[in-house]
């Protein structure tokens, strides 16, 4: 990215923090600031850096001028606007406000007569491999064919915290977490729906391939080790990683970590819980046994567990 037009990208952003945030204190003053059951929970239960992020498609311009969420007054990558919303700080955009077009063609902001790519260009993995992406035409082919790109146009997008979806729900949900908390999350899943399957990593269109469209498209949770692009202009920090949860499924993935917290806590994360239950007064809706998990003395050689098992039938 040329160092001029980063720098451009870096001064939108700063001079729309002051707006977003205006209206983001426009919402806790008008009520709409409410903390929701999972979103409440998700921070009882993890330690996240920052906040789930609800992702809201909005499919004509009606829908978009009576969404109550600020729009963002200069261009933004959509990755950035994930971030800052992750921070407390929502926005909605266009197609005008993108400053990513690989991002507006996945999430359907960009159509393809308006591209300035041919989509032909982008389906047969010819761009990405004429910019050495991948060893040959070949697997850069494969890798567009697997890319999922959401299948509608849409007007606008909303992006915000997942608290401050008190009065509609979004359609996904992105949660940005360390290698820990994503395990949770995925053990979380794993509860109610089984195996996580069908993962798509690819280290490339992350947040709004591998976090939104794939997930959207396939009704699918997705687990993404980010992007070089992502990284660059949000600059998120080196151990971070996003999960893509279509909001059908949070219920049920949030209702997952609750449940095998006393078998796969250790004492130290389940402290944390308890302070953090009690604080937002939710400490008698949980019961967490310390010193109880399943892999405390399970390891051991066979000879050990031999000695163990005829010690505890004497």
């Amino acid at each position: 990215m040329p160092s001029s037009l980063f720098c451009r990208l870096l001064f939108s952003l700063f001079s729309t923090l002051a707006e977003s945030l205006t209206g983001y204190l426009n919402n806790i003053s008008s009520g709409r600031y409410s903390v929701r059951n999972d979103a409440l929970w998700i921070k009882v239960m993890l330690e996240l850096k920052r906040a789930p992020v609800g992702i809201r498609f909005l499919y004509d311009k009606d829908e978009y001028d009576s969404c109550p969420t600020a729009e963002l007054s200069g261009p933004l990558p959509y990755c950035a606007a994930v971030k800052n919303a992750a921070a407390g700080i929502p926005c909605k955009l266009t197609l005008r406000q993108s400053a990513c077009l690989s991002g507006a063609r996945a999430l359907g902001l960009l159509k393809p007569q308006d591209d300035i790519v041919h989509p032909n260009d982008i389906a047969s993995g010819k761009r990405h491999y004429n910019m050495g992406l991948y060893a040959d035409y070949v697997i850069s082919r494969q890798i567009a064919k697997d890319m999922v790109y959401c299948n509608h146009q849409v007007y606008g997008i909303e992006i915000a915290e997942l608290a401050l979806y008190t009065d509609y729900h979004p359609d996904l949900v992105i949660i940005i977490a360390n290698a820990a908390s994503a395990m949770r999350l995925i053990q979380g899943y794993c509860y109610h729906y089984g195996q996580l399957k069908n993962v798509k990593v690819a280290g490339n269109q992350a947040i709004c391939q591998e976090c939104t469209s794939y997930p959207f498209e396939m009704n699918q949770v997705n687990v993404s080790l980010l992007c070089s692009g992502t990284r660059q202009v949000a600059k998120w920090d080196n151990d971070e990683m996003g999960i893509g949860i279509p909001f059908n499924q949070l219920d049920k993935i949030v209702d997952g970590i609750r449940q095998t917290a006393n078998p796969m806590e250790n004492n130290k994360s389940k402290k944390s819980i308890q302070r953090k239950a009690a604080l937002y007064g939710v400490a008698d809706q949980l019961e967490i046994e310390l010193g109880s998990n399943y892999y405390t003395g399970g390891y051991g050689t066979i000879e050990y567990h031999k000695r163990k098992k005829a010690n505890q039938q004497k």
